[in-house]
């Protein structure tokens, strides 16, 4: 049998260190910031900055926050003072009648039935990545990745517009993301939420042009009428100026980089474990030929989505949420009190002993096994749960197939032994120092 390979993680704290290394570790990578108990047990309560802090790694306690009780729930004050200046009236940000509206309003773009309609735009931002590839093999696979996906996210969701500066938008977003991302130590302090969080000089611009673009981007669209997410949010007669431009900028987010961080670390451990490489690429063959990786190809190329499932599993993009309780709330036998604070630690939960066999190997055949691991209630849950799952969760499982079948069945992805990132968590979960790689076109 061959040996399975352990990737990166971010280790747990002893439970040795004073509240003050505990914290600072917190702050300098959140998931490095909890302790044993957090891995063993299904909820953690504890006292910190005067109110109760609530971790939890289990799916029985998710589901109840996230579904069960999913109305008696809202974002904490510390999302909001960390999204707010970029997303402050979208979907990201917002609650009750306002988010159901919003959701409404996108929704449709994203139903099934539009999937097979959108497959082949990526299929021809594939065709001119690898055009690319084949002329500089060489590359950092967050930065390639963050393109591809970008470059997806403008030809099949935005319209492909003209005049884009895309290479700008890509820079100002990720710039966004990071300074936003970035915890600081007044963030642990019970602000309202209506306290502004002051930007760095340089996620003040970049988000200035990702404004602007959002604004161009609309009166574009509004000239020249498409069927697209932004003809989506032109049309919907219930949403107004500052709705459609803070939705679009939470695409511009959400729309390409939790897909090419999945992107990013499925290549690095295809890259690391050869033996996985080769199933894909020979599944890849078998059920696509030399062909175009199509949609009505995916349900087919089930060890490929199996690969994306555990890499998800290993680096959720988004391995923390953020809840607070509304209303008194009993969970996991503790009670939730509003002012207290909750964590919803989808990276320990994939993590933990108490519910996976071999929690930090790199086994994409857990998912072969056992199929149900993707179903409700499981252990599993990389987009969250309940009315909040990622509306775009269907395509960016579309898109993440298509890109990795495609490129593991083309090229031979190179990484040297000594590439071991560490997991970074800013918002998303990033590759620290990013991820050299070469991809050589098979013979």
């Amino acid at each position: 049998m061959t040996p399975l390979f352990q990737p990166p993680h971010a280790p747990p704290l002893t439970g040795e260190e004073s509240f003050v290394e505990a914290t600072w570790k917190f702050l300098r990578n959140p998931v490095e910031g909890f302790g044993p108990l957090a891995y063993r047990q299904p909820i953690v309560s504890a006292k910190t900055m005067g109110r109760t802090l609530h971790t939890i790694t289990d799916p029985e306690g998710m589901t109840d926050i996230l579904v069960r009780h999913a109305d008696k729930f809202t974002k904490t004050a510390i999302d909001a003072r960390i999204l707010g200046p970029a997303t402050k009236e979208g979907l990201l940000s917002v609650h009750g009648e306002q988010w159901k509206r919003q959701r409404r309003s996108v929704a449709p773009i994203f139903r099934k039935r539009h999937m097979a309609d959108l497959a082949p735009l990526i299929t021809a931002v594939i065709e001119d990545f690898t055009a690319r590839l084949d002329v500089r093999p060489r590359l950092d696979l967050s930065t390639a990745m963050a393109e591809l996906t970008f470059d997806v996210l403008a030809k099949a969701l935005l319209g492909d517009p003209q005049g884009l500066d895309r290479d700008r938008l890509k820079t100002a977003t990720r710039a966004v993301v990071t300074g936003a991302g970035t915890l600081r130590p007044d963030d642990l302090l019970p602000w309202p939420r209506w306290v502004p969080r002051p930007m760095t000089p340089r996620g003040s611009t970049a988000l200035k042009r990702l404004k602007r673009a959002a604004d161009d981007l609309i009166a574009e669209r509004t000239d020249h009428p498409a069927d697209d997410l932004v003809g989506l949010l032109i049309d919907a007669e219930n949403l107004n100026r500052r709705e459609r431009r803070d939705n679009l900028i939470g695409f511009f987010i959400a729309g390409h980089e939790t897909t090419a961080l999945t992107l990013t670390w499925s290549l690095y451990l295809l890259g690391r474990h050869r033996p996985t490489l080769e199933r894909v690429r020979s599944e890849v063959r078998q059920v696509c030929g030399d062909g175009p990786v199509g949609y009505d190809d995916l349900d087919d190329l089930a060890f490929t989505r199996a690969v994306i499932d555990e890499t998800m599993r290993l680096y959720p993009p988004a391995p923390i949420l953020n809840r607070e309780p509304q209303a008194e709330v009993e969970v996991l036998g503790r009670t939730l009190a509003p002012g207290d604070a909750v964590l919803l630690n989808n990276y320990v939960m994939h993590r933990t002993e108490r519910l996976w066999d071999d929690p930090l190997l790199f086994d994409p055949d857990r998912f072969m096994r056992n199929p149900s691991l993707r179903g409700k209630g499981a252990p599993y849950m990389p987009f969250g749960a309940g009315p909040r799952i990622c509306v775009g969760a269907a395509f960016a499982i579309m898109e993440a197939v298509m890109v990795l079948a495609t490129l593991a069945r083309d090229y031979d992805i190179i990484v040297a032994d000594d590439v071991y990132p560490r997991p970074l968590m800013t918002v998303t979960l990033r590759p620290e120092g990013g991820v050299p790689a070469r991809l050589e076109r098979v013979a």
